[in-house]
């Protein structure tokens, strides 16, 4: 209260000083007294005087309140020296520190950006009635969070003449639940049926209620209630009120909606009109809804936002597309009208690229399609947005205009993208159901030095496999977008272990491969390369394997029992692909259709092909619908008499059929062990849903698939009973140590023999 009056009583004080009876005079000078913190040239910014001017008592009051205005100073005099103007202050301290503690709902970091905005930190001169905001505005803050019980201290401790300490401490208390949610007015739809909108539930709805109150929640669940509603044709439809209760004991909250429904319109005619730059039946062909429809919302809003999206491919950047609602009320009817306001085509000046931290900016820009000088195409642009999230160092697209000048016809867009880890050294440990123990030694990155090359060199260690391995890939070789890639790989796998027919190889293999851009979507690619294979074989190895390795060397006859052979060969593939899929990690839509044969000659002579599919569907924001197949299938030819044992397809496991151990399905040896087979045929189908409390959209998902497949020693010997399926859940993440995916499967089809594992999992591999 005292310090409210402080100015005033100085005022009277300036009025009856000596200095201040003065009459009017000219200030030839003004001295500032008493300031240490703050510059002078600060204080005199804020004057409402300057030299020259005449001054007297009168304007007194307002070259004070202006000064208070700036919460710098406690105190503030007024003198008189001749004919200079004295004003002496004295500053308020300066804030040496701020603490926070208690809070748990509200991070620290939500918290410091909070006293930043008001200027409650280090260093900033101190003013009480911030503090007083500051406390106001976290208990308003806490109640939007249900806290209801929350206590906040919030003192400021004086150190010196010139430095305060301030501290916060909350006690934030058990928020308050909701104990009930009651909808008024509804008659067209039970009150069930519409709280199945709302994320907020009651504390006896389940086993984990989302019962714990939140304003901006709400908020959400009533817009989500207008909005099926006027999907449906109210168009009247109205949220009259709502009450939020609490209990006595601030432990419940009671929330009472009160709605008009009115009645359902249907639409009785559609106009088009404006500047209709697109011919009127190219437009109308957008419409989602026709005359005679209920009225929806929802199918308007997509309707416009596709005739928007039509006039930027004419390069109309801004176009204005809006829908006008006129009701008749008698016939309960709505007259819609859509006016279209094109504004002027656009050209693009500059594209510019923001949040490349790690990636340079000719690796994203050869990836545009729309291009600086060029006119503006919304289809252009999009495509290039699409190029960009398939790179697997970025994981987001956003785009935004720019316009150079109100009326010009010229813009800027800027692109802003957001960066995912792209590789790294590494060296790990762990364990897989399908391989045993594994150690990883490795340097492999998708983005060596912002370039966009990939280079790997890479040591796997599991209790089937050692592999060692160098590769390099460059996306750009050439400008045309033709790349090549680089391979140098040594393996030794034990069969066995890997739940194959039992013997032991050891593959080195050099490869140089290129891939041709035909389209946007279409590619070739090929390779050469050599390869050796040694096989070592024992006692325990299966007939079909000492058959093969006999039949396949002049130097051994029927009966002998050989402990190996060498394979020498060269190899070449062509493969075409058309790749639709807006991305290749978690693709929400889009289609793959892939085709390749490999061809090996030398020692040995086979040839392998291999089809695969996936089209993905968007059944929604949040979930995506995958099919994915895959045929494969291979032959000898010339001299050999089989596709050889260590190059049949498999079928199992969480990359293949889930629910079946890995490589178990398909024809088995003398032993009775898996062998593999010539012809290999796989489905998968699978709900992809996006779970926001997991990871960001594109870091995790969670599954709901049917799998499908087997492999048959030969096309003549494919039988659809031998198929094996199975539907289980599964979780996909993409992490810094690389893909992991867990499943559990029932097989739905499985015979006595066949081996079955419902839990399953995998690290390293691509989805």
């Amino acid at each position: 209260m005292f310090r409210n009056l402080l100015p005033y009583c100085l005022v009277l004080l300036l009025l009856s000083a000596p200095q201040a009876r003065a009459d009017r005079f000219t200030v030839e000078d003004i001295e500032v007294h008493g300031i240490r913190k703050i510059a002078i040239g600060t204080l005199l910014n804020y004057l409402p005087l300057k030299v020259g001017e005449s001054f007297d008592e009168e304007q007194s009051p307002k070259v004070i309140s202006e000064l208070y205005k700036t919460g710098f100073f406690d105190q503030i005099r007024l003198l008189r020296k001749g004919n200079t103007l004295i004003i002496d202050v004295r500053e308020r301290p300066a804030i040496a520190s701020v603490t926070v503690k208690g809070n748990k709902e509200v991070t620290t970091e939500s918290m410091k950006d909070a006293l930043k905005q008001i200027g409650m930190t280090k260093g900033k001169t101190y003013n009480p009635k911030l503090l007083e905001k500051l406390q106001q505005e976290l208990l308003q803050l806490y109640y939007s969070l249900g806290k209801y019980s929350v206590r906040i201290e919030a003192e400021a401790e004086q150190l010196d003449e010139d430095r305060v300490a301030v501290r916060i401490d909350i006690s934030e208390g058990a928020p308050a639940r909701i104990r009930s949610i009651n909808i008024v007015g509804n008659q067209a739809f039970s009150e069930e049926e519409l709280l199945d909108l709302f994320k907020l539930e009651t504390s006896d709805s389940g086993w984990f209620p989302s019962d714990k109150y939140s304003s901006v929640k709400l908020s959400g669940d009533l817009e989500a209630l207008r909005s099926f509603y006027l999907d449906r044709g109210y168009v009247k439809f109205q949220i009259e009120s709502k009450q939020v209760t609490i209990t006595p004991d601030r432990k419940a909250i009671n929330i009472t909606i009160n709605i008009h429904e009115g009645e359902p319109y249907n639409i009785s005619r559609i106009n088009l009109t404006g500047d209709l730059v697109v011919p009127e039946k190219q437009l109308k062909a957008l419409l989602l809804i026709r005359e005679g429809d209920v009225f929806s919302r929802k199918r308007i809003q997509l309707t416009t936002k596709l005739m928007g999206q039509r006039l930027g491919q004419e390069g109309y950047a801004f176009a204005d597309v809006n829908a006008i609602p006129k009701l008749n009320d008698e016939d309960k009817t709505v007259e819609l009208t859509i006016l279209i306001t094109p504004g002027q085509k656009m050209t693009v000046r500059r594209i510019l690229f923001e949040g490349n931290t790690g990636t340079r900016d000719y690796v994203l820009r050869r990836e545009m399609r729309q291009f600086e000088g060029a006119p503006y195409s919304a289809s252009r642009l999009e495509r290039s947005k699409i190029r960009l999230q398939r790179l697997k160092y970025i994981s987001d697209v956003k785009t935004r205009f720019e316009r150079v000048a109100p009326d010009s016809d010229q813009m800027d867009i800027v692109v802003s993208v957001t960066e995912r880890f792209s590789g790294s050294f590494n060296i790990s440990a762990g364990y897989s159901e399908a391989q045993g123990a594994i150690l990883s030694l490795g340097l492999t990155h998708d983005n060596v030095f912002g370039t966009g090359n990939r280079i790997g060199i890479t040591f796997n260690n599991t209790r089937a496999k050692e592999k060692y391995e160098i590769s390099y890939l460059n996306p750009y070789w050439t400008q045309d977008g033709i790349s090549r890639s680089l391979s140098l790989s040594y393996s030794k796998t034990d069969a066995a272990e890997a739940n194959f027919s039992n013997y032991f190889i050891d593959r080195t293999r050099l490869s140089v491969g290129f891939g041709v851009p035909l389209s946007e979507f279409n590619q070739i690619n090929f390779s050469l390369g050599l390869m050796r294979n040694d096989v070592l074989i024992s006692p325990f190895s299966s007939t079909e394997v000492f058959n093969f390795v006999i039949d396949n060397n002049e130097d051994y006859s029927p009966g002998d029992t050989p402990s190996g052979d060498t394979y020498d060969g060269l190899f070449a593939s062509l493969g075409f692909s058309k790749d639709s899929r807006n991305r290749l990690i978690f693709p929400e839509r889009g289609a793959l259709n892939s085709i390749s044969m490999e061809v090996f000659t030398g020692d040995l002579d086979y040839y392998k092909l291999l089809f695969r599919h996936q089209s993905l569907f968007p059944v929604s924001d949040t979930v995506t619908f995958s099919f994915k197949g895959r045929i494969g299938y291979g032959k000898a030819y010339g001299d050999t008499t089989d596709l050889p044992f260590f190059e049949k397809y498999r079928a199992g496991g969480v990359r293949s059929v889930r629910g079946y151990e890995p490589n178990s399905l398909g024809p088995l040896d003398s032993r009775g062990d898996p062998y593999g087979g010539n012809l290999q045929l796989i489905t998968n189908s699978e709900f992809l849903f996006q779970m926001d409390a997991f990871g960001g959209a594109d870091t995790f998902r969670l599954g709901v698939y049917l799998d499908t497949g087997s492999v048959f020693s030969d096309t003549d010997a494919y039988d659809t009973d031998a198929l094996r399926s199975s539907v289980g859940i599964s979780a996909k993440w993409f992490t810094a140590v690389g893909p992991i995916e867990l499943s559990y499967a029932w097989p739905i089809d499985d015979e006595s023999n066949d081996k079955t594992k419902n839990f399953q999992f995998s690290l390293g591999a691509p989805f």
